[in-house]
């Protein structure tokens, strides 16, 4: 191996878990200072996830691409030091909804089962658990990947697919 193709590895090594960390974490939404998120919003994450540490806000314009109304504020936060969790407010403070990150591996038996037999073809990659206030429910949304293909589908707690058109349209804008 060359002095040349061994530095271009090394750089690539280096710079390769910055580029996958910043995709992980990105979700498409433009970051924003604390101090543009509305009073009541921070209130609730306070008293809704005491202790929380929260990473970073973000917001969410617009039903399409011609709405620049606020739709929603978005924190990012570690709940108990587990990373991964975020909330989802309206403008006025009001919790849409509540998402924990998951490993594949502790997706409850009952989801993996059905998955197995739904998308045998799929990897699970990994799942959040989803908790819906207004009506309460709690889902899973499952990230499957067949080679480059990116598939999202959503299960109920009982390993029931639920079709994507009958979700809330703030859950299915989480998608965007």
């Amino acid at each position: 191996m060359t002095m040349k193709n061994t530095t271009l590895l090394i750089i690539l090594l280096v710079c390769f878990p910055l580029f996958a960390k910043a995709q992980d974490v990105n979700r498409n939404q433009p970051t924003i200072a604390e101090s543009d998120v509305p009073q009541a919003v921070l209130s609730n994450q306070d008293t809704l996830f005491p202790g929380g540490f929260i990473s970073e806000w973000q917001l969410q314009k617009g039903f399409d691409a011609t709405d620049d109304k606020v739709v929603r504020y978005i924190s990012i936060f570690e709940e108990d030091g587990r990373p991964g969790s975020s909330a989802s407010y309206l403008p006025n403070g009001t919790l849409i909804f509540h998402s924990e990150f998951m490993l594949a591996e502790t997706i409850p038996e009952t989801v993996r089962l059905k998955l197995q037999f739904d998308y045998k073809d799929y990897d699970v990659e990994r799942a959040d658990f989803i908790t819906l206030y207004a009506p309460k429910r709690e889902i899973y949304r499952i990230h499957l990947r067949k080679n480059t293909a990116v598939l999202h589908t959503y299960y109920d707690i009982n390993g029931n697919q639920i079709p994507k058109e009958t979700l809330p349209v703030e859950l299915i804008l989480f998608d965007r």
